[in-house]
């Protein structure tokens, strides 16, 4: 309790201190929980009348920092600076506040909060979305109504991964829950049970793929004709949010059995149910209703270059931006269709301290590491190393992403740590950092031999390869 009460202090510490200013330039990423936390503390700051415009960024690097140094008066990081703390108090003195929960510097910065600096792991326990909401609980308390964005992005940020939301982020679903915002219940936690016909729901699923049924629509539908339900309903398809409770039972038991035959554990084929989180103020058939597919919908917009749709969809647009960002959302469908099925036909190069790709432009920079994390699902890999992606910037650098898996964080792997080390080692081109589980980085094209070196040597020592 007292390390609660002591990021409570530090949140209210810095809600007063915004409220003694105006004209904000928000700072926030461009993924789903970066977008979650930038329209969090507009919507916060819009109530207080504050002057505030957003600015989305894919990294908060050097050269960004000194791009954006004269758009306002005030700064709000969210999402990222922990990172770069040293950076911004160079440029922007005292006039920023960071909310965030990557890993961070050492650094006294008083208007700076983030969950590991009072006991609490920003890995799963909360989100970006999250700490920026616990912030905007103290700028007001009718903010509580921000609590279902915070989940939102906790769930884009893969927090549920143990299967259910912890932590912080636990409370803050609760807050959803008595506002009436939000219902959790345990079912099927694939991607698309609103926005999916069932035979692409299973043909094309990443996070497991179906052995024998991926990117196959017939034998997918054989597969669920087998099983005696029906694919339409009079000319419409159906979707798994359209079985009765029976059906869903029957279905979701053959994913189970399917996995389990095709040399799944049964631990690992049974992870595919879990808690899931239904948005009761949505429209029944609206991809917004599913906490899941409202991120990947988030992702697309802010990964393919649009990030201003999903903050109007955040902030409340349901009309012109909304339909901008279901286009969007199918584009990035098929890009990261097309990436796996790249993957799968060039394969992974193994190293001694882990699984990695090179896609130079065939995989844009952006879904890279999606793609990187969705191949655990796969049978191309094992669960004992983390996987390395690389793709090439539009600016000539290399973009690295990296996930793990929990048990190999549980061995003592902190991707973060490890990256921005080897970054610091290989000179001041290359920036970078992020989760134990899952961490970003960019580096000089003619660095790659030389940092895939160090990374190795790194892994293997702290995992025991």
């Amino acid at each position: 309790m007292g390390e609660i009460k002591k990021l409570k202090e530090r949140n209210k510490l810095i809600a007063e201190e915004i409220l003694k200013r105006d004209d904000f330039v928000i700072v926030n990423h461009h993924d789903a929980d970066g977008l979650c936390a930038g329209a969090i503390i507009a919507k916060a700051l819009e109530r207080e009348g504050k002057k505030f415009k957003n600015i989305t960024a894919k990294q908060l690097y050097s050269e960004t920092i000194r791009e954006i140094q004269s758009a306002g008066e005030n700064y709000i990081f969210v999402d990222f600076g922990s990172g770069q703390l040293n950076l911004l108090e160079e440029f922007l003195k005292e006039n920023f506040f960071v909310i965030d929960h990557h890993q961070a510097v050492k650094s006294d910065y008083e208007f700076h909060s983030n969950p590991f600096l009072f006991g609490f792991d920003g890995g799963y326990e909360v989100s970006g979305a999250g700490m920026t909401y616990l912030v905007a609980g103290e700028l007001n308390e009718k903010n509580k109504e921000l609590s279902a964005l915070a989940v939102v992005g906790a769930v884009g940020d893969m927090q549920d991964y143990k299967g259910r939301l912890e932590g912080l982020n636990r409370k803050i679903l609760e807050d959803a829950e008595e506002t009436g915002l939000i219902k959790k219940e345990n079912d099927l936690r694939l991607y698309g049970k609103i926005s999916r016909p069932l035979t692409q729901f299973i043909a094309f699923s990443t996070n497991p793929v179906f052995p024998g049924l991926v990117a196959d629509s017939h034998a997918s539908s054989q597969f669920i004709t087998e099983m005696g339900i029906e694919l339409k309903q009079g000319n419409a398809w159906r979707t798994y949010s359209d079985l009765s409770p029976e059906e869903k039972k029957t279905f979701t038991s053959g994913l189970i059995m399917h996995l389990i035959k095709n040399n799944y554990s049964e631990f690992r084929a049974k992870n595919i149910i879990g808690e899931t989180y239904t948005l009761l103020k949505e429209d029944l058939k609206s991809p917004l209703r599913d906490a899941k597919e409202f991120a990947t919908l988030l992702n697309s917009s802010g990964r393919h270059g649009m990030p201003e749709v999903g903050l109007k969809v955040c902030m409340g647009d349901r009309q012109e931006y909304y339909n901008n960002a279901m286009e969007l959302l199918l584009e990035h469908r098929r890009q990261l269709r097309e990436g796996i099925e790249w993957v799968h036909e060039n394969g992974l190069e193994e190293e001694k301290g882990f699984y990695f790709f090179d896609s130079g432009e065939k995989i844009k920079e952006e879904i890279v590491g999606i793609i990187a994390g969705m191949l655990y699902g796969s049978p191309l890999v094992q669960q004992n190393k983390p996987i390395l992606a690389f793709a090439k910037q539009k600016d000539g650098f290399v973009k690295v992403s990296s996930r793990a898996t929990d048990d190999l964080v549980r061995k003592g792997l902190n991707l973060g740590e490890i990256l921005r080390e080897a970054c610091a080692e290989l000179g001041a081109d290359a920036e970078g950092g992020g989760h134990k589980i899952a961490a970003g980085c960019r580096i000089n094209k003619w660095q790659q031999k030389e940092f895939k070196e160090k990374l190795n040597k790194k892994i293997a020592e702290t995992i025991k390869l």
